[in-house]
């Protein structure tokens, strides 16, 4: 075989590995995680629960709620951790992080003003920087972050990130009089949001689920992951945001109808 054939046939061989693995990888993006959906469900109607009772026992005062939200205040912090994780997992799965992070970043702008117009009507529930705030910066973070992490092994970064979170979370930041500040983590005695969750620890807790979605992304995730089990929970994951958005509305509504009609 002359060397132009040889070379001739080596291109093709090239050209039909690189189909190959582009063909590996295109499945591997297809897989469906259902557990994923289901533990993300799972987390956002303990959400629901938990905001029914601090709307029920803070909002309007109703005694049994308030001992309900004392016994759920202790799981607030694990409700909200593992929709968290999830999402950085999520990231490493996704077509289009930048859209996804574009749209949840209108829908957070949406929400602040919608909570600053019920002040109209006395209820000072405005929230500033809450969780649709924090994945729409986090998600666009991780756009820009995402080339300089894939160099680093995905152990080194579950690792370092795990441990940030951890050492951030007993640590008090002090008091500021600005926002960005207040977004970041620093304590505010001008600034308030109800639903509030800064970038100090929160975001670390984020890159450790986009660390552990390296594995999801190569298909290393266990075979039980990718079996369906709850299609209630999972549909409630699929919807999330929309679940988020419109719980407390309906919420809000539905307890002052009850008081109207009794």
């Amino acid at each position: 075989m002359d060397r132009p054939e040889r070379k001739q046939r080596s291109e093709m061989f090239g050209q039909s590995g690189s189909r190959i693995e582009h063909s590996k990888a295109m499945e591997l993006r297809r897989r469906r995680y259902y557990t994923l959906d289901e533990i993300r469900g799972l987390a956002v109607v303990a959400m629901v629960i938990f905001h029914a009772l601090f709307l029920l026992g803070v909002v309007f005062g109703y005694t049994t709620a308030q001992r309900g939200l004392w016994l759920a205040l202790p799981a607030q912090p694990f409700i909200a951790g593992t929709f968290i994780l999830v999402c950085g997992i999520c990231c490493r799965l996704s077509r289009s992080n930048l859209k996804r992070g574009l749209r949840i970043g209108l829908f957070a702008i949406g929400l602040t003003l919608g909570t600053l117009l019920i002040t109209l009507i006395g209820i000072d529930q405005v929230i500033l920087f809450g969780v649709l705030h924090f994945l729409a910066v986090t998600i666009l973070l991780f756009c820009l972050l995402r080339n300089l992490l894939d160099k680093i092994p995905p152990l080194v970064q579950l690792s370092v990130f795990t441990a940030l979170f951890f050492i951030t979370w007993f640590v008090s930041l002090p008091s500021t009089n600005s926002l960005a500040l207040f977004i970041l983590g620093f304590q505010s005695t001008v600034w308030f949001s109800a639903d509030y969750f800064p970038l100090i620890p929160w975001l670390f807790l984020f890159l450790a689920g986009t660390s552990i979605g390296i594995w999801a992304e190569q298909g290393h995730f266990p075979v039980w992951f990718e079996k369906p089990r709850c299609a209630p929970l999972r549909w409630a994951g699929r919807h999330a945001i929309w679940i988020y958005l419109a719980h407390q509305p309906v919420l809000y509504a539905g307890v002052m109808l009850w008081q109207w009609l009794t």
